[in-house]
């Protein structure tokens, strides 16, 4: 039986060529993510290429995230390869770049010098590192002073944190503006766009994207407090989220993280949007052959909380046991989700998971998606019910859709039926896009004209999955007319 947690794997020198790719692929990973921080244009076209070749290669679809830059800040160049900064010393943050030391660093953000005030604190390379601002700059300084509060060695182009400065810097830059027009172009699945804040920034880049002809869903990276405020409207802007926990680690109190972590995984279920989770969920094995007991657990308490993907960073995109991370994940997800299945039996979960369903319909945000015409009507969240009871009350083995956005896979993803899901689109988009829901295995198949047609593709491709045999019920769902997208009418239960 499949793994219904998706495994979202970051690209890198580690994992960019062919041969590593097919291994990661046969280890369970599903999605994978190319980061824009890193690498040309030309390098991230290769990646790409190589993903397409190795899915062509071995007949499973992929699906491939662009991860903008965004206004990340960085420190500048640093002489030697780091410097170490010791407790107690002053160091001098400038406006104009220098090759930095321990007594003077520049940043990629000149103008941060003037955002910021004696008092509040700076946090470098992943909060490692604390400053706290003795004297800030004059009306026309070029320089602030600071004393290290936590010491640490320093090297170029580490992150710099301002948790509690509000620099308000637009999501998307100059450089996240240029790429996301060259991403439309290529057969990208998804765009995560970093450091979102409010809503408009989701809009700006949908913006792009629709008018340069793109299908690319958007996926919100949550890090900063402000998207954490501002989350009920860019949930509805986006196709997705993803729980980015380094920055928000660094950008808020560590203890708020894993609450954030569950609440934005439900709203996610509440409302029918993607969600992925990550940052450091294995991080052990970027070095070392296996993880540590506690990290096993943060991937199972992620899957516990709802997501539909958990995801791989360094481990794979330079780590040492790239293949070795991928099949451990995949592992805690298989039982994980075991686990799950003998909870759901129980009458309690069935009435959690109705109540999910019932939040859907009332909160209206399932109703309506981001692009004209592509909205999920009231016919859907009823068929969604009505299959949602029947495999719950029912011996059914799996449930088959065919769907023309992906729409309807999406909605039953979140119901986190106990059967696997198969998903039958003549859309390759659609079918690549769903690579990212939860329970959902998609196959892309022609244009049918009859719903009748739907039945026997739907029994050869179940009985090929090996997720049931003759005699066993499958439940069909799909919608008269067929090549009017959004409309789903009709459930069938139909026996091998």
């Amino acid at each position: 039986m499949m793994i219904k947690t998706k495994i979202v794997a970051t690209v890198g020198p580690a994992s960019r060529d062919v041969p590593i790719l097919t291994k990661l692929v046969k280890a369970g990973v599903d999605v994978f993510r190319i980061n824009f921080s890193h690498g040309t244009l030309d390098e991230h076209e290769q990646i790409l290429k190589n993903i397409r070749r190795v899915s062509n290669d071995l007949g499973e679809p992929l699906a491939v995230i662009a991860d903008l830059c965004g206004p990340k800040i960085r420190v500048g160049k640093v002489c030697d390869g780091g410097a170490l900064l010791e407790k107690g010393a002053e160091i001098i943050i400038q406006r104009k770049p220098v090759v930095g030391n321990a007594k003077r660093i520049s940043t990629t953000l000149p103008e941060l010098i003037d955002r910021v005030r004696k008092g509040q604190k700076i946090r470098l390379d992943d909060g490692k590192i604390e400053l706290e601002i003795i004297r800030s700059a004059s009306a026309k300084g070029d320089k602030i002073l600071c004393r290290v509060v936590t010491g640490g060695i320093l090297s170029s182009g580490k992150g710099i944190n301002l948790p509690k400065t509000n620099l308000a810097l637009s999501a998307l830059t100059q450089k996240d503006r240029a790429d996301a027009k060259w991403i439309a172009q290529r057969d990208f699945d998804y765009v995560a766009l970093s450091f979102v804040q409010k809503s408009a920034d989701v809009k700006a880049l949908r913006k792009i994207l629709v008018g340069a002809g793109s299908e690319a869903r958007i996926v919100a990276k949550i890090e900063k407090p402000q998207a954490v405020k501002n989350i009920d409207a860019i949930i509805a802007a986006a196709d997705g989220i993803l729980v980015a926990r380094g920055d928000m680690g660094v950008e808020m109190s560590l203890p708020e993280v894993p609450l954030v972590q569950k609440r934005l995984a439900r709203l996610c279920a509440e409302t029918g949007k993607s969600c992925i989770i990550a940052t450091q969920m294995l991080e052990t094995m970027t070095d070392n052959p296996i993880p540590t007991r506690a990290e096993v657990s943060d991937v199972a308490n992620a899957i516990l909380d709802g997501t539909d993907a958990v995801m791989l960073s360094g481990e794979t995109a330079i780590g040492k046991y790239p293949e070795r991370a991928v099949r451990m994940m995949n592992s805690i997800a298989s039982r994980t989700e075991r686990y799950l299945d003998e909870v759901r039996s129980d009458r309690r979960m069935r009435r959690h998971f109705k109540q999910a369903l019932s939040e859907l319909d009332e909160s209206g945000h399932g109703r309506k998606s981001r692009r004209a015409g592509d909205r999920i009507p009231d016919d859907l969240l009823a068929i969604a019910r009505a299959t949602h009871a029947l495999v719950t009350s029912e011996t059914v083995r799996a449930v088959v859709t065919f769907t023309l956005s992906g729409n309807t896979a999406r909605a039953l993803s979140k119901m986190r039926l106990p059967v696997p899901i198969l998903a039958l689109t003549p859309s390759e988009r659609a079918m690549q896009q769903a690579c990212l829901s939860y329970g959902v295995c998609a196959r892309r198949v022609k244009m049918f004209e009859h719903t009748r047609e739907i039945l026997p593709v739907a029994a050869r491709e179940i009985r090929r999955l090996r997720w049931a045999r003759k005699g066993d019920k499958i439940a069909v769902v799909s919608g008269r007319p067929l090549r009017k997208a959004g409309t789903i009418n009709t459930l069938v239960v139909h026996t091998l």
